[in-house]
């Protein structure tokens, strides 16, 4: 239990935010394989309610996720889970692939000039270079927390039913803000 407080101190609490472009240099350092990980962003989500959000440097914590999910086994000779989560899925990779860039590119939809689309079987999709716009945005506004767990489910489930509000959180979370961010969501694409 008490290795628990400290590393949900270390997301809640840290002593200084990751610049998302220096997230891989730390996740090394660190030697952070597991881990439960708080996405902190600026002023910059202004629909975004952030009253009794954790704040630091100037940012709000508004997520938080893991990487392993509890039921997904890890592959030998694989980028560890937590880079994999943060680098592959949430910095470089697609809204298909992070509920995080959906959640974020849903919000800034019109600030950015995002267009969507569905694919094939449904998916919300999004041209390349609005990809990498999303991924520039996120590196100028963002910071991430993060901290070594071999079981970050456990304390993830505690810190979205119980911990401070965390409004881009959907899984779990009763945040007053999880309709409106879900209907953006599910009105991406229908245009």
């Amino acid at each position: 239990m008490e290795a628990d407080q400290i590393a949900a101190k270390q997301v809640l609490e840290p002593a200084k935010l990751i610049r998302p472009a220096d997230i891989l240099v730390h996740i090394e350092e660190y030697a952070i394989t597991h881990g439960l990980y708080g996405w902190w962003f600026d002023d910059s989500l202004p629909e975004v309610p952030s009253g009794g959000c954790r704040e630091f440097d100037g940012k709000h914590l508004l997520y938080i996720g893991i990487a392993p999910p509890k039921d997904r086994p890890i592959r030998p000779g694989s980028a560890t889970p937590v880079k994999r989560r943060l680098w592959r899925n949430h910095l470089r990779g697609s809204v298909r692939s992070s509920t995080l860039r959906l959640s974020l590119a849903a919000l800034l939809k019109d600030q950015l000039c995002f267009d969507f689309y569905r694919d094939a079987r449904g998916r919300v999709r999004m041209a390349k270079d609005h990809e990498e716009q999303l991924t520039t945005w996120i590196e100028e506004h963002a910071g991430i927390s993060v901290v070594h767990h071999d079981a970050p489910w456990q304390l993830e489930e505690a810190l979205v039913r119980n911990g401070p509000p965390l409004p881009l959180n959907l899984s779990m979370s009763g945040h007053p803000f999880k309709p409106t961010l879900s209907a953006l969501r599910k009105a991406l694409g229908r245009d």
